[in-house]
């Protein structure tokens, strides 16, 4: 029988005297921790679509004694960030799926360097198999992730695309070259979050993907290192400290990144003038830059 807490907002269905399984909820919530027990019964399963297609819900947080999440239980959560889990958890299929806004997948007890990569192995790699609770953030789990990547830098840009323009998903419409674009800063922005979170990063790989972080640059290449930034990230500084620190912005692209910045980056733009101006450049250059 399917009961109702209201106090949550989640319908459940008890197992046996002492269990619960969460069956449904209320699609308009927006953030919620699941309550350890409901109705004197310990919450140890989310069931198959439970979550799925809430538009609003942004943040979820598991009780410890959840053991299984079912197939699709997070699907279509459009607004979904970040999800905390317990490391007992075991996943059904395409649990995330279509998560876009899906950042980070926080395992109990382990870094945010997990929580990001793994966020990024379901909603952008393919790669469900590494969502695995309870080796996440191992040094192995790390491993796997790094091959991961691997993998994909590996793939021709063009890889899939006869078999997308057979098959596509209906919400996509690329040609040949916007095909490429994206491909493109998909692998830059997967490179650049592994900077960012370099745990358990092996210093070849850091030379692989830094290089290509660099080498699709505001002026270099594709751009698609930049593109990503200024499409996905905005005015987040931390991305941008990174491209001048791996040498992706340097004197012979600055002005091309300043000018390519709009007023809505603004916080970017000033970072990136008051980390070049120390003094030795022309101060009528950057006067014409600034604020």
């Amino acid at each position: 029988m399917i009961l109702y807490d209201e106090a949550s907002g989640l319908y459940y269905e008890k197992i046996g005297d002492d269990r619960a399984s969460i069956t449904d909820t209320d699609k308009k919530i927006t953030d919620i921790t699941i309550p350890e027990r409901i109705n004197d019964a310990s919450v140890t399963e989310i069931r198959k679509k439970a979550f799925l297609g809430c538009k609003q819900l942004k943040s979820v947080g598991l009780p410890d004694a959840v053991e299984k999440v079912g197939d699709w239980a997070f699907a279509h959560c459009d607004a979904l960030k970040d999800i905390r889990i317990p490391r007992t958890c075991t996943f059904g299929q395409g649990v995330f799926k279509n998560d876009n806004s899906l950042t980070g997948i926080a395992v109990t007890g382990r870094s945010e360097a997990s929580a990001r990569l793994l966020a990024k192995a379901v909603t952008v790699m393919d790669a469900e198999y590494l969502l695995d609770a309870e080796n996440a953030g191992s040094r192995e789990w790390f491993g796997r992730w790094d091959q991961k990547l691997e993998s994909i830098l590996e793939l021709a840009d063009d890889d899939g695309y006869h078999l997308y323009v057979l098959c596509g998903e209906e919400d996509l419409h690329f040609d040949y070259e916007e095909y490429l674009e994206f491909n493109r800063r998909k692998k830059a922005g997967l490179c650049m979050l592994r900077l960012l979170y370099d745990e358990e990063l092996h210093e070849d790989l850091r030379e692989r993907i830094t290089s290509y972080v660099t080498a699709h640059s505001v002026g270099r290449g594709s751009e698609a290192s930049w593109k990503y930034i200024l499409s996905e990230h905005g005015d987040d500084i931390e991305y941008y400290r990174l491209l001048k620190e791996t040498g992706g912005i340097g004197q012979d692209n600055l002005e091309m990144a300043l000018n390519g910045l709009s007023d809505r980056h603004a916080q970017a733009k000033a970072f990136l003038i008051n980390s070049f101006n120390t003094g030795n450049k022309t101060e009528s250059f950057f006067d014409t830059l600034m604020l």
